[in-house]
Order: C-alpha cells, then structure tokens, then sequence
C-alpha cells in the first residue's frame, strides 16, 4: 500500500453525512481532543423522512452531549404511552417499559430540528462543518485516508487519519466498502406525512397492523395535541409479488382505517407525502475497512422489525468515537484495531437485530399473513392480561430488553400457552353457537389449507428463496441463542 506523499493532514477524521451518527460521533471525537471535519451534501437544517421518535435510549444518549440544556428539545411532544390496533380494532394500550437509568418517556421530534440541534451542538464543540459537501471516493493509503469530495461544482480532497461514515442508507461509503449497494432483502420502504389539526392523544404513539400493510405497519406519532406524524413501513423483498404504492397505500389507509379517520377527522396534510429507503442490519456487511469506519443507517443499524434506527445511531457514533480514540491513543492505525468496533457492535445489537432479521424473514410471506396477523392478536392478549410479559415484549419492540428475553423458557412458555387457550377458546365459541358456525369454521380452515398448498405449488421458487433465508437467519440467530445459554449454565 502506497503512502500519502505528504502528511499535512486537514484534520484527524473526516466524517461524512452530518445526521445524528455523523453529528454525534463529531461531538464525542472533538470533545475528547481530536481535530473532526463533517460534511454533508445538504445544508442545515434539512428535512429527513422519519418516524421521528425518540426513545428513551436515544434521550439519553441525546443527553450527553447536551441537550439537558437544550430548552427547545424540552418542549417536544412526550410519548409515556403505546397502543396497538389490528384492522381498526384496539389490542393493547400500555405504558412505555421503564427500566434502570432510562427516562420513562420517548418524544416524537421533527427530524428538521432533531438533527440541526445536534449539528449546532457539534459546531459550539469545535467540529469544522462544511456543506454542502458530498463524498465521492476515497483512497486509503498507509499513512492516511484521502477522500475526494464535490462541493458547490468544484472538485477538492481531505487528507486525514480516518474516515467515518455516516452518510445514511445509501451511503457512499458503505458502497465502496462493500463493493455494491444493499441487497433488497434488507431494504425497507417508509412513507412520512405531517397531519395538522387532528384529534389525537399527544402522549400515546399508535401502531396500526392490517393485511394490506403487512408485511410493515403504519403509524401515528404525536407531535402535539394536535398534529401527528403519520407513516407507513414496509419490507421491500416479499411474496407473493405485488405492486404497492406506499404514498397511495398511506391515503388509503388513513380514509378506510375507521380508528385512524375519526382521528384525522377534518384534519389537514401539512406538506408532501415523501418516502426514503432504509438499510437494516445485514450481519456479512462490512462496517469496517483500512482506516474507514462506518456508523448508524451507513452500517445498517436500524432494526428491522420496528425500523428503530436513531437510538442506534447515537449508541454506534459513541462507540465508533471511543474505538477511534483508543486507536489514536495506541498509535493503532490497522483493521485489527478497527475489529473492537466490529465486535461492540455484534455483542451489544447483533443478537437483537439477528432475532428481528428472523421475525421479518417469516413475514415476508404474505400468503401467511392471517397466520402472522393472528400469532400478533394472542401476543397482545396474553401481553394485555400480563405486565412481566408486556414489559418484555414491549421493552423488545422498542428496543429497551435484550431480544434474548424473547427466547427464554418463560417467554416461550407464555407465548405458546396463550397460543392453545385462544384457539380453544375460538373453537369452544364456535362449537356452542352450533353447526352453522363449526361447518363455517372447518371451511374457513380448509380453504386456508388449500390456499397455502396452492401457492407452494405455483410459488416454488419464491418458497425456496423464504425457507433458505429462514435457514440462513436461524443459523445467525441459534449462534447468539448458543452463546447466551453457554454463559447462563455458566453463571
């Protein structure tokens, strides 16, 4: 490998896209001594497409670099409360999990001012920010890192010990590292509209399930009293294969949605219906290189199942800081140094995000989705009679409990014996309304019966493709499950 020809360095580290990884991780950097320059190709502040909640592991992380001080992020909407509709119908309403050294509370906060109070907290830091400014390639050399950058028509390059990159789910970065974009399989499509006046509870964020979004969901997240961001997310590799418009599926849902329209009433769409790609967790994507490090969505830190992305950004920008730190202070410049990065990612996300991979993996089967929309009705049921089971199934959902939680004996025990109970019950209820009703629910059973037989057979290829990602992500899932019994026998 060649070296830098001189090593005037323009600063320690180069981190491109100033969103929260970017802008935080510049934060931590400067604040621990090192010299940071972030670009982004926009200027601030700038909109991004969002479910815009905040929770309790992103506020603290939020905390720590100064937004205890910060009067305007004290005056967003708190959320204490979640609930869950199925068709329409409620599920479950239960309060956000608190658990130890957490605020009991999330806050659903525009990404326009979420972001840039993040970028101003970095710039009052010492951060150089330069926009807009968009990363076109780099070359790593033994000595150094030379970026090649576009700005305002004009070519320029920054020459610096590290790149991070942060420049979100169609990152620059992560494709260079990797040598092509995300595969489709771990895309998923979101749509974001503001709705003002409307008649919402300001304390409670709404997730909504039906079989026309599933395999995803959609969303009411208060901003205020009276206006939400509404959205819906969706897997983008399922089956059976479908055109699906989201901007249209989102206008549609919000009119035949009965729960969601007295909501909306006569209330009025602020702006445009806007939509952005998100990268999920992929456990064989690299997320580190020579002398480059990528951070949140650029590394595909958002959680597939419930497209949490804002807390992982936070937590990777503060340990992609430290590991760089450490590397300074070591005058450890190699991809070996880089691994402790690689490794806090898989101990800390890695089982959570692999256990999420496989949930999404079953639902891309659409032809299941009365199974997949029931099996969600008795968790909510037996999470509604059960405040240990909803805490960990919520603390999961929102990434507050280890996923491991998930795959213990109680929680797998609890799951199934609900799971028996509501379906003797609905066959009991059946039974007792007399024959009309049993032969109406034997022919339902059977027509479902036949229909999954006649898909397999008329989808054989898709249903290979499912049962080997299935294979592919019980295989990375089981590791973590092995790891984690290994160390309970141990303890």
């Amino acid at each position: 490998m060649k070296f830098v020809s001189h090593t005037d360095y323009d600063a320690d580290v180069l981190i491109t896209g100033a969103g929260p990884a970017g802008a935080a991780c510049a934060w931590h950097l400067v604040k621990a001594g090192y010299n940071v320059i972030l670009i982004d190709y926009q200027d601030f502040p700038r909109d991004k497409v969002c479910g815009d909640f905040v929770g309790p592991i992103g506020i603290k992380e939020l905390n720590t670099i100064g937004f205890t001080s910060n009067t305007e992020f004290h005056k967003t909407n708190v959320i204490k409360e979640a609930a869950v509709f199925l068709d329409g119908k409620p599920l479950i309403k239960k309060n956000i999990p608190h658990i130890t050294d957490l605020p009991d509370h999330g806050r659903v906060v525009p990404r326009m001012l979420l972001d840039n109070w993040i970028v101003e907290e970095a710039v009052k830091a010492g951060v150089r920010l330069i926009t807009p400014c968009r990363l076109n390639n780099f070359e790593v050399f033994n000595n150094g890192v030379v970026s090649f950058c576009k700005m305002g028509g004009k070519n320029i390059s920054f020459t610096t010990k590290f790149l991070a990159g942060a420049d979100g789910s169609s990152s620059t970065t992560a494709r260079i590292v990797n040598g092509s974009k995300p595969d489709a399989r771990d895309i998923i499509v979101a749509v974001r509209a503001y709705y003002e006046n409307i008649n919402c509870i300001s304390g409670q964020a709404e997730l909504y399930f039906t079989s026309k979004s599933f395999p995803g969901y959609y969303w009411l997240f208060p901003t205020g009293p009276t206006s939400a961001n509404i959205g819906v997310g969706m897997v983008l590799d399922n089956f059976p294969d479908g055109e699906i418009d989201l901007p249209e599926l989102l206008k549609d849902l919000v009119a035949s949605d009965e729960t969601l329209k007295r909501k909306i009433g006569g209330g009025e769409l602020k702006g445009k219906v806007l939509a952005w790609p998100l990268s999920t967790y992929n456990p064989d994507a690299k997320i580190i290189s020579e002398r480059v490090i990528l951070t949140g969505d650029a590394a595909g830190l958002i959680n597939s199942l419930n497209g949490e992305g804002i807390q992982y950004a936070l937590l990777s920008a503060r340990w992609a800081s430290e590991c760089l730190v450490n590397c300074f202070k070591e005058n450890d410049y190699s991809l070996c140094a880089l691994k402790k990065y690689e490794e806090k990612i898989k101990t800390e996300v890695g089982y959570d995000m692999s256990l999420s991979n496989m949930v999404i993996q079953f639902i891309r089967n659409r032809n299941l989705n009365p199974l997949w929309l029931n099996l969600l009705a008795i968790l909510t049921e037996k999470a509604s009679k059960d405040e240990e089971f909803a805490t960990v199934a919520g603390g999961i959902l929102a990434g507050l409990v280890p996923a491991k939680e998930a795959v213990s004996l109680s929680f797998i025990g609890k799951s199934v014996a609900q799971g028996v109970e509501t379906t003797l019950n609905s066959t009991l209820n059946s039974i007792k309304k007399g024959p009309v009703e049993i032969a109406a629910f034997g022919i339902k059973a059977a027509g479902f019966t036949l229909g999954q037989v006649s898909a397999l057979v008329q989808q054989r290829t898709e249903y290979w493709k499912w049962a080997k990602g299935l294979a592919g992500n019980g295989f990375q899932l089981s590791a973590y499950i092995l790891k984690d019994v290994k160390q309970r026998l141990k303890n």
